[in-house]
């Protein structure tokens, strides 16, 4: 691999980072949300949710567009649509112009993901791909879990406003770098449109939509869990100060970021044991979760459990490939777009679920302006999560039997 090919897969890792600095953003400057637009936290979580819709919406699309046209062109273009939808919030007084601004978020950030899988198909073996693209998806985590402690910092010396703008900024600024790195070559340029047949082949695969579907049932503990509820999780049912369950919370992309090197590398060893990975997974998340239910055993219960759920939700990099796996390569960023797409619409789903829960039976205690939760109604609201995973494990058995079949 030239060192060309490395800085253009590496500007691409950093935009998925930027991207996911920008999904979990709302939960940094909740308060200042809540405060500013007189929202509730059931509008605080549909908005961390209309992330997806957006995200999910256009995932065919873009898929489309990046096997037609290339990264060259898609991914500029989307930092630049990332980095405008953040503006409405220090830009306008209405709430309904964040809204859209979200939305328009999730629209650009839709790229980054199909970016991360497609560049790492051009430049990298197939059975290497899935190693540099989870090493990309680190980089992402990295972004998101030791990205907030810069802005905390810049949100206590400059406000919330400066900090919006500076991250705007440098999505613009990513933008340029993207166009100007990624060199013309760097794709076989398609002059023929994808036909209805691509397009059936990837639709109309069951194998590719159930996958994808079961794998989203497993999603909640990453996607409704970790990025929004795991610092009130710990803060109500453990007791725990606010900096120990914010550190703590770190534990759960520390195993997300070893499971997906892990299972990877498994992969690479064992190329057809995707049931058998993603099962084990669901089982071990089932378990841990349970063990948390407990509410017994302190650090010594907590710890290992986020970070067998972080490890286990690794399983997503594991799914993903099995889907590619029914497709050739000029399909890959089509199919890629479809899986992610059924996936992430579960992330809303989990968003919302989990926020309409604790609303409808929060007896609305503030302190100093914070909402207090029971260590009951979270425990109630984020049993949604280990339920859909039982699901997921049922209907992965199943799917494997018909896979074997055909």
């Amino acid at each position: 691999m030239s060192k060309s090919n490395f800085f253009v897969w590496l500007i691409v890792s950093l935009f998925y980072a930027y991207q996911y600095v920008l999904r979990v953003m709302p939960n940094i400057i909740a308060p200042v949300l809540i405060t500013k637009f007189n929202i509730s936290i059931a509008d605080l979580g549909q908005f961390n949710g209309l992330y997806y819709v957006g995200f999910t919406l256009v995932h065919i699309p873009v898929g489309l567009c990046f096997d037609r046209f290339g990264p060259k062109i898609v991914l500029p273009i989307c930092a630049v649509l990332v980095s405008i939808g953040t503006l409405p919030l220090v830009c306008f007084d209405e709430w309904y112009y964040s809204v859209l601004g979200r939305i328009i978020v999730g629209i650009g950030s839709s790229a980054s993901v199909i970016g991360v899988f497609k560049v790492a198909s051009m430049y990298f073996p197939r059975e290497k791909s899935a190693k540099m693209a989870s090493i990309s998806v680190i980089i992402g985590l990295l972004g998101a879990t030791y990205g907030g402690l810069p802005i905390e910092l810049l949100l206590d010396e400059f406000g919330w406003n400066y900090v919006i703008y500076i991250l705007s900024g440098f999505g613009f600024l990513l933008a340029l770098s993207l166009f100007l790195v990624i060199p013309y070559n760097a794709y076989d340029f398609r002059k023929e449109k994808i036909s209805m047949k691509d397009l059936k082949t990837v639709l109309f695969n069951k194998y590719i939509i159930l996958i994808s579907f079961f794998g989203g049932l497993m999603v909640g503990p990453l996607e409704g869990f970790a990025d929004a509820w795991t610092k009130a999780f710990l803060c109500e049912v453990y007791q725990m100060a606010g900096d120990l369950a914010s550190s703590i919370s770190s534990v759960i992309y520390v195993g997300f970021a070893t499971g997906l090197l892990s299972f990877a590398h498994i992969l690479e060893k064992y190329p057809n044991r995707h049931y058998e990975v993603i099962i084990v997974c669901s089982f071990a998340m089932i378990a841990s979760f349970l063990l948390l239910f407990t509410q017994a055993g302190g650090l010594y219960i907590v710890l290992p459990a986020l970070l067998v759920i972080g490890f286990a939700s690794g399983y997503q990099i594991v799914t993903l490939y099995k889907a590619l796996s029914y497709v050739n390569n000029n399909l890959i960023g089509l199919t890629t777009a479809v899986s992610n797409m059924i996936v992430m619409v579960f992330g809303y789903f989990f968003h919302t679920g989990i926020a309409k829960i604790i609303d409808l039976c929060w007896d609305r205690t503030v302190i100093q302006g914070n909402p207090v939760y029971s260590a009951e109604l979270l425990i109630k609201a984020t049993s949604i999560i280990p339920v859909c995973l039982l699901i997921a494990v049922f209907g992965l058995l199943w799917l494997k039997k018909q896979d074997k079949q055909s």
